[in-house]
C-alpha cells in the first residue's frame, strides 16, 4: 500500500474580493480600481508589480485601511490579538526629523503601551539588524535617504505585525544601494517569514523578493495575471541574479507589462 502524502496550501491571511475603486475629480470619475480579487497567503511575500498609475498603491493603502474600496471588500485574518496586525513602510521614509533615530523606532511601541526600557531594546535590536546602532543618536536629517529608510523599515519591524505593506520603499534609493537594501530585506524576510505586501515597478526586485508577483494592468488596474516565483529559499542573490530562470521570466513578465504600456 502506498502512502501519499498531502500538503496542505498555506492559510490566506488576506483576502480581496472584487474590489474597486473610483475618487471624484473635478474633472470627474478616475475609475483606479477594477474587480481586483487576489489572496495572500500566510507567511508569503507577495510583490504588486505593474504600470505606473495602474493602482498599485491605491490596493496597499485599502488593505492598509487607509483608503475605503468604492466596491467589493478586503478581510484580513488577525490571529494574535496582542500583536500589531499591520504596519506600512512608505517609499518618502516618513521618519519624524523631531526625534532620534532611536526615538522614531520606539515611538510606535511606546504608543501601544511598551515599557520605555523594553522598547528601547527593542529598537536597538531593530537597529542593530538594520546596520543603524552607530547612527541610534543621530537626527533623521543627519543621515542618507538609505539610512532614513532603513529607519521606517525597522520602526514598522519593530511592532512585529502580522502583516507588512511595503509601498515602493527602495524606488528613491541610488542603484547601488538598492540592491543592497534587496539583500538585507530578503535576509531578514527570511529570518522572520511574516506575511508582506510589496508594492515594486522593478521585476528584478520582485524576482528577488517575492514567492508570486501578481501582475497588474494599466488603469482601471486589474490583476492580469500572477507568476509563481520558483526559486527555493533560502536564496542566493547572485546566484539568483545570474541563472538562466531569473533571464526567461524577467523578460517573460517584461513582455506581459509592455503589452500593458501600449496604447490600445
Amino acid at each position: 500500500m502506498t502512502e501519499r502524502l498531502v500538503v496542505a496550501e498555506p492559510a490566506v491571511k488576506v483576502e480581496i474580493g472584487d474590489v474597486g475603486k473610483v475618487f471624484s475629480t473635478r474633472a470627474g470619475s478616475v475609475e483606479a480600481l477594477s474587480g481586483i480579487t487576489l489572496d495572500v497567503r500566510d507567511g508569503e511575500f507577495l510583490c504588486l508589480l505593474g504600470p505606473s498609475g495602474c493602482g498599485k498603491t491605491t490596493l496597499l493603502r485599502i488593505v492598509a485601511e487607509l483608503e475605503r474600496p468604492s466596491s467589493g471588500v478586503v478581510r484580513i485574518r488577525h490571529d494574535e490579538p496582542s500583536r500589531t496586525l499591520s504596519a506600512v513602510v512608505f517609499q518618502d521614509y516618513s521618519v519624524f526629523p523631531w526625534k532620534t533615530i532611536r526615538h522614531n523606532v520606539m515611538f510606535p511601541l511606546l504608543q501601544a503601551g511598551v515599557r520605555r526600557a523594553r522598547a528601547r531594546e527593542v529598537a536597538d535590536h531593530w537597529l542593530a539588524q538594520l546596520d543603524l546602532a552607530a547612527f541610534a543618536d543621530a537626527y533623521p536629517d543627519t543621515v542618507s535617504g538609505g539610512m532614513k529608510q532603513r529607519v521606517a523599515i525597522a520602526r514598522a519591524l519593530a511592532v512585529r505585525p502580522e502583516l507588512l505593506l511595503m509601498d515602493e520603499p527602495l524606488a528613491a534609493l541610488d542603484a547601488q544601494l538598492r540592491l543592497l537594501l534587496q539583500e538585507k530585506l530578503l535576509e531578514l524576510w527570511q529570518a522572520n517569514r511574516s506575511t508582506v505586501v510589496f508594492v515594486t515597478h522593478s521585476i528584478d526586485e520582485a524576482l528577488l523578493l517575492g514567492d508570486r508577483i501578481a501582475v497588474m494592468s494599466a488603469r482601471p488596474g486589474r490583476i492580469s495575471t500572477v507568476v509563481d516565483v520558483p526559486f527555493p529559499r533560502p536564496r542566493d542573490p547572485d546566484r539568483i541574479r545570474s541563472s538562466e530562470d531569473f533571464a526567461k521570466l524577467r523578460d517573460d513578465i517584461w513582455h506581459r507589462l509592455r503589452r500593458e504600456l501600449q496604447p490600445a
